[in-house]
């Protein structure tokens, strides 16, 4: 899963045609393949319903914080860039989508392969964030972000398991982040060789 996740962000996802469509149906069929190895159900990996209130409860105090201080960190630098009203649906569910598709390689993934290997503990937590981090290359606002992001959720997901809140979080926090700070911190988000070639607005 990393190599192609590396392969897709730095050599052929630019390259090659419908790109990430073959890259998806990959990272699909290898995920299929090892919960099929593993023996884990739907509910093992975090689709599942049960979990929802107590995962949400405390996603969504996480969220309002998080969004209290990038919003009042972008009213102090002036950055507040937020999309007009009519445009934030299409957003929302972009943004949920995207953090869904995320968190499944962080955590059904790369967390619980890890948790095979190095058992319970911190140990899994911090490998599969320094993993999620890792995809982040070369932005050093992101790198740092999604770490921070990671552990939180790898935390979250051994307590209470839900995909479905975690990818909710996900593009609520991206969104208001990307909408508040300047282009100077986060880099539009870029990650790979897109970071080299974007230039901040002033």
């Amino acid at each position: 899963m990393a190599t192609l996740l590396f392969s897709y962000i730095w050599w052929w996802g630019d390259g090659v045609s419908e790109a990430f469509p073959i890259c998806f149906a990959l990272y699909a069929g290898i995920g299929l393949l090892a919960h099929i190895r593993a023996r884990e159900t739907p509910a093992d990996i975090g689709i599942r319903l049960d979990t929802l209130i107590p995962a949400g409860r405390i996603a969504l105090a996480a969220t309002l914080l998080i969004g209290l201080v990038a919003v009042g960190l972008g009213a102090l630098l002036g950055s507040l860039h937020f999309p007009p009203l009519p445009l934030w649906p299409h957003a929302l569910w972009y943004g949920v989508i995207w953090g869904g598709i995320q968190q499944y390689g962080l955590l059904a993934i790369f967390y619980r392969r890890f948790r095979e290997l190095f058992g319970g503990g911190r140990g899994p937590r911090l490998a599969a964030s320094a993993m999620f981090a890792l995809f982040h290359i070369p932005n050093p606002f992101l790198m740092g972000v999604t770490f921070a992001a990671g552990v939180f959720s790898c935390w979250l997901y051994r307590r209470s398991p839900n995909l479905f809140v975690l990818g909710i979080m996900h593009g609520l926090v991206s969104l208001t982040i990307n909408s508040s700070l300047p282009e100077w911190v986060t880099m539009g988000m870029r990650v790979g060789p897109g970071y080299f070639h974007f230039i901040p607005r002033p």
